[in-house]
């Protein structure tokens, strides 16, 4: 037997029917500072080694300034520790940078919170001024040497 439907403003608990709008579950805060707005988003970093690497996650739900920091923390880890085997430089890094960058777009849309007791985690300097980041540029040129190489050995 099916049961009867709602009559519209009524919700059904644990199959009881109760009168009125169904509530809101609560707005997520912020696993830092506890600011509210905040988005479930997570953000991974990769360290890579000649044969294998590893990626560890750091899940939100995170505030606006929060999220932020935890961004140009992962994704600075990422470009300077993520390129060290042929895998991660050719597959793995570039995604995780690209899931890092889609999580950001998220927390970016987020508005300001006022501050609380407990302040944000400071963002820091932007990824372009951390001197780690620039690690990324080694096993880039390095691949760009090697194909250049490579092509110009098949050539002559």
């Amino acid at each position: 037997m099916t049961s009867p439907p709602l009559p519209p403003h009524h919700y059904a608990v644990n199959s009881q029917i109760h009168p009125g709008p169904m509530p809101l579950p609560p707005a997520p805060v912020c696993r830092c500072c506890g600011q509210s707005p905040a988005a479930t988003v997570t953000f991974r970093t990769q360290t890579a080694y000649l044969f294998a690497f590893s990626i560890r996650s750091v899940p939100g739900p995170f505030c606006r300034t929060c999220g932020l920091a935890v961004f140009r923390k992962t994704t600075t880890d990422t470009l300077a520790k993520g390129w060290w085997s042929a895998f991660s430089l050719l597959a793995v890094n570039p995604i995780l940078i690209a899931q890092n960058l889609l999580a950001i777009r998220t927390v970016n849309r987020l508005p300001h919170s006022p501050p609380l007791p407990h302040p944000p985690l400071p963002p820091g300097k932007p990824i372009h001024r951390r001197p780690a980041a620039y690690i990324a540029l080694i096993p880039v040129l390095w691949l760009l040497f090697f194909i250049t190489g490579m092509t110009i050995h098949i050539v002559t």
